[in-house]
């Protein structure tokens, strides 16, 4: 890889890091720069504004995030239990890194509607999320897939309200909350034989 390119990388990573910790408003692109070790010039010679910088950092975590999910869910043999798995997958996740609720939702809350370069990556995670939700249920065998997924995709969210407004010392509890809530709503969901 090219020094222009391990430099957009660390720019990427920095982003990442950086804006979920401290937040959008909070975080000056000095504070990536410093964090990827990179100067402002080869910031701006590879992302035109502060919100093409956020985007990165948002795609960049998705798609670590879609590869820890997927693998982890398919590790579970039964279909039938994947949907499930699911929040097996959160509570280890805000378990070890989740200290500040789902980036994603955080970076809606902080983007104004009209900031379209922030906004699409948060619709794209949200749209596989419930997409990745959907085939789960339907592989699973359960009655109205899409509508289950979009009440799971609920639960999910709410864990991420919870930490959001109670800390990350909430997060157990609400993922316990949620993964009983959406294994009753999985079981009601089956079809009858």
């Amino acid at each position: 890889m090219s020094s222009r390119g391990r430099a957009k990388n660390l720019l990427i990573e920095a982003a990442d890091a950086v804006f979920y910790e401290h937040g959008i408003s909070a975080t000056s692109v000095d504070a990536v720069v410093e964090a990827a070790g990179v100067s402002k010039p080869t910031l701006y010679a590879h992302f035109p504004t502060k919100s093409a910088v956020v985007a990165a950092g948002l795609r960049h975590r998705h798609a670590a995030r879609r590869a820890e999910l997927e693998a982890w869910v398919a590790r579970e043999d039964d279909p039938r239990r994947r949907p499930l798995a699911v929040f097996g997958w959160l509570g280890a996740w805000y378990a070890e890194r989740g200290q500040r609720g789902c980036a994603f939702l955080n970076a809606a809350v902080e983007a104004p509607q009209s900031d379209m370069t922030i906004r699409t990556p948060v619709q794209e995670e949200k749209t596989w999320l419930l997409t990745f939700l959907s085939r789960l249920c339907d592989e699973a065998g359960c009655g109205f897939p899409k509508a289950l997924a979009s009440q799971l995709l609920l639960l999910i969210d709410g864990v991420a309200g919870r930490v959001v407004v109670h800390g990350p010392d909430a997060a157990p509890r609400a993922v316990a909350d949620a993964t009983r809530a959406a294994a009753a709503l999985i079981e009601a969901s089956e079809p009858t034989l």
